[in-house]
């Protein structure tokens, strides 16, 4: 056996059992921390921590990249402070994830739109709810809780199980119709669930490459069609929805109705309605452009570096 076959060997089970539970207990750990301190207190000590440091990574070298693609109409020293304040809400975001009982708990912290009621009505009989990787989405449960919508959520899978399985508890409450993982079945227990009246609330932003091609900032882009086929085949209305953090753990929601068309070409109609669904979110995000996580591959594949 050479060198170089010796380096490729994988790690044996147990190793990376041992080290996916060290992992978990550190999450745990840092989780029982935050979670016991108020929450204003732990939310702006993670923002600061994630404001000093993730400017230190390649990830901040990749943002500042995504910002120049998308923005380029913005200066560098513009660039460098979006990039840093995006820091510092990410930071909020990790540190508020483990008091969302407590956000549920006190609606005060979220300011509703004037036609919020609007919203409601047409969510009485089941809705699509999308939301983008801004504000605070996690925070978005605290919503269709405040109307007694029943209400149902999505996330991806972690590699680690220990911590998906700790996540996924703490983060519960805040969908009582189901926490669900992608997957296979994933769209035909959706569909059921908004047609048996339920809210189904997805983030909507990221790089899907099997999936449709928008036009984002102006460039090329993959995303997701789920939430336009959803609502499209459920015959309930996608509603997208962002929160803008306003200052410390205050927010406010910003809405808007996507209209998906009906026509005999189903493919075209999601398209359509995904695009639209896109165009909400870059109207947010260009007019808060540090709440919105630009970590993320969203052009991968037409920006010409990778």
């Amino acid at each position: 056996m050479t060198i170089k076959q010796r380096r490729r060997r994988k790690p044996a089970a147990g190793a990376v059992t041992l080290q996916r539970r060290l992992e978990c207990g550190a999450v745990v750990a840092l989780g029982a921390v935050l979670s016991r301190a108020p929450i204003g207190v732990s939310s702006a000590l993670m923002g600061a921590v994630f404001g000093a440091l993730m400017p230190l990574t390649g990830r901040h070298r990749r943002v500042l990249r995504h910002l120049a693609f998308a923005l380029p109409d913005r200066t560098a020293h513009e660039h460098r402070a979006i990039a840093r304040a995006m820091w510092h809400n990410l930071g909020r975001v990790a540190a508020e994830a483990f008091q969302i009982e407590r956000l549920i708990a006190d609606p005060s912290r979220v300011t509703l739109p004037e036609d919020f009621d609007r919203y409601v009505s047409l969510a009485a009989e089941g809705c699509i709810a999308a939301t983008a990787h801004y504000g605070n989405w996690e925070v978005a449960g605290v919503l269709p809780r405040l109307v007694g919508l029943p209400f149902a959520g999505v996330y991806q899978r972690l590699h680690n199980p220990f911590v998906e399985k700790y996540l996924k508890a703490r983060r519960a409450p805040a969908y009582p119709a189901g926490l669900f993982a992608k997957g296979p079945q994933l769209g035909h227990t959706l569909v059921t669930l908004a047609r048996g009246g339920a809210g189904v609330g997805l983030v909507s932003d990221l790089r899907e490459r099997r999936g449709v091609t928008v036009q984002f900032f102006g460039k090329p882009a993959f995303a997701t069609p789920l939430p336009a086929m959803l609502a499209r085949v459920s015959g309930r209305p996608l509603i997208a929805g962002v929160l803008l953090r306003t200052g410390g753990v205050s927010f406010r929601v910003l809405m808007q109705e996507i209209e998906i068309p009906r026509t005999n070409d189903r493919a075209a109609d999601i398209q359509t309605a995904t695009q639209r669904l896109h165009d909400a979110f870059e109207g947010w995000i260009r007019a808060h452009p540090e709440q919105w996580m630009w970590t993320h591959r969203k052009w991968d594949g037409f920006d010409g570096r990778r």
